[in-house]
């Protein structure tokens, strides 16, 4: 049996009362910031009766959405099952338990981060996502163009708690939370000589001749001293791996390096792929500790990579490319894990890249991954658990269609969407839905009178971690009522008195909490 009854599934895929209610007579609001439940409920009083309420919570992704999978791959969220291993806002592995869909027709926000566009992500306006407000900061100061993210604190950003936050109040200037993997499991079998020659063979190498041959291209230019030393380095590294001493022969202004070896070609080709475009790092490789990592990488930018300055004085960007959409995503990952933030840039103008040496060849869009070791400006800033990101902008559009959602085993209930962190809870929508449902109709004491009880009952069960879920809908209803009677001044009864003493002291806690942030 799935962890929700049929009652909520259809409850979540058919939400009954979705949306919002112009000019509403009272409004409720209640939320947990820390799974990130929120609802907003809104009711229209006729004669003493709830004669309409809506409601709005969580939202969802569209199908070619991007969530991030244990073994470092972006994978569809149309395409997640069950039993399928995500990372969560920790960085840790978690199980899905339950996936879900339902039919949408409304806003689609893409949140643009401000550096690494590839990594924006597209999602429903109340699904929430892991953020801190720029407005929360004390030292933030909002300027025009590219200086709305300069002016910042980074002591006050890094001491800051990131919260859960609906998709639709997350501003320019705002910082999204980006997580990298944190499992870490070495292996004796990486040396730093397998390691580099690794990184060279995803910049220059290849595997010919059945699988016989593993051989490297360089450039041939005897007064590039940098490509000698990396002609050299990659044969001296394959006469200590495999005890053989490699062959050289020149092809018109390339070099090559090769080597006759079955082995070693098989082992290349099942941790590191075989054709440049679909080439991509075995799970045992991207969760080494950083430092072998880093002498991939390091190998990856001599083979295939170049230092770049904009201006004299400015500090060294390091770039390489791949033609592997893949791979540049996975090495964007371990940067992360050695706390570099990198950025993906997409280069689809093929038409430039369609002759080498005159020959014609079938080529493909590249990916460029940049990053800098040193910042004299710093736009992303880091602690030991994430990445704070700024964004760019939010583009809004019309969709129509299947959006998808899952649950996965434990607290704290995220994934991770391109890097990014977010949260998803069908029972957020569902007991949203029923309550709608119950009280339509209702006198406002009749109304009252609904319970988390209630709510679970009609659902058929909920489990137990969801049961606040419930709890968070009958607050938001009498919340509701409560801004009703307030505003048209009718008694209140001191039930609802107390539910909003209470609720307005569980705020009082959390803004204390929080008030060194908060303006």
């Amino acid at each position: 049996m799935g962890i929700y009854s049929k009652k909520v599934m259809d409850h979540f895929k058919n939400p009954h009362n979705y949306g919002k209610i112009k000019d509403p007579d009272g409004t409720g609001e209640v939320g947990n910031v820390v799974c990130g439940d929120v609802m907003k409920l809104y009711i229209k009083i006729k004669e003493d009766r709830i004669s309409d309420i809506k409601f709005e919570t969580f939202g969802c992704l569209p199908f070619n959405e991007k969530v991030l999978t244990n073994e470092g791959d972006w994978i569809d969220i149309s395409l997640i099952k069950e039993k399928d291993s995500v990372l969560n806002s920790n960085g840790r592995e978690v199980k899905v338990i339950k996936t879900f869909t339902r039919e949408y027709n409304g806003s689609l926000l893409t949140i643009i981060p401000f550096v690494s566009r590839f990594n924006s992500f597209s999602l429903t306006p109340e699904h929430p996502v892991l953020c801190i407000k720029r407005n929360w900061l004390k030292s933030s100061k909002m300027k025009s163009g590219a200086c709305k993210w300069l002016p910042i604190k980074e002591e006050e950003l890094l001491n800051a708690e990131p919260e859960y936050i609906p998709a639709r109040e997350i501003c320019e200037g705002d910082y999204i939370i980006f997580v990298s993997n944190k499992k870490v499991k070495d292996s004796k079998l990486f040396n730093v000589e397998l390691m580099r020659l690794i990184g060279y063979y995803l910049a220059e190498g290849y595997v010919s001749a059945h699988n016989s041959i593993v051989a490297f291209g360089f450039n041939k230019d005897l007064n590039n001293k940098e490509e000698q030393k990396s002609i050299k380095e990659v044969k001296d590294l394959l006469f200590k791996i495999t005890g053989k001493k490699p062959k050289e022969r020149t092809r018109r202004t390339s070099v090559e390096i090769y080597i006759c070896s079955r082995s070693l070609a098989r082992f290349l080709i099942s941790r590191a792929g075989k054709i440049s475009s679909e080439k991509k790092l075995s799970n045992d490789i991207l969760v080494l500790p950083f430092k072998k990592q880093w002498e991939l990488v390091s190998a990856y930018i001599r083979g295939d990579g170049n230092i770049y300055r904009r201006r004299t004085n400015n500090t060294p960007t390091y770039r390489i490319s791949t033609a592997s959409g893949e791979l540049a995503i996975q090495i964007q990952e371990i940067l992360a894990r050695g706390r570099i933030f990198s950025s993906i840039k997409k280069d689809n103008n093929i038409e430039r890249r369609k002759y080498i040496e005159g020959r014609k060849v079938s080529a493909k869009p590249l990916f460029e991954i940049s990053f800098k070791l040193e910042r004299s400006h710093k736009f992303v800033h880091s602690n030991n658990k994430y990445f704070f990101v700024p964004v760019r902008k939010i583009k809004k559009k019309h969709y129509k269609g299947v959006v998808y959602n899952f649950q996965v085993m434990n607290a704290p209930n995220s994934y991770l969407v391109k890097g990014f962190a977010v949260h998803n809870c069908a029972a957020a929508i569902s007991t949203s839905s029923i309550i709608t449902d119950l009280a339509k109709g209702k006198t406002i004491k009749e109304a009252l009178d609904i319970d988390k009880d209630s709510i679970v009952d009609s659902l058929g069960g909920l489990p137990p971690i969801k049961v606040h879920c419930s709890v968070l809908a009958v607050d938001a209803l009498s919340e509701a009522i409560y801004d009703y009677l307030k505003k048209n001044k009718k008694n209140i009864p001191k039930k609802l008195e107390k539910i909003h003493e209470r609720l307005e002291n569980e705020k009082a806690i959390i803004k204390e909490k929080y008030k060194k942030w908060i303006k």
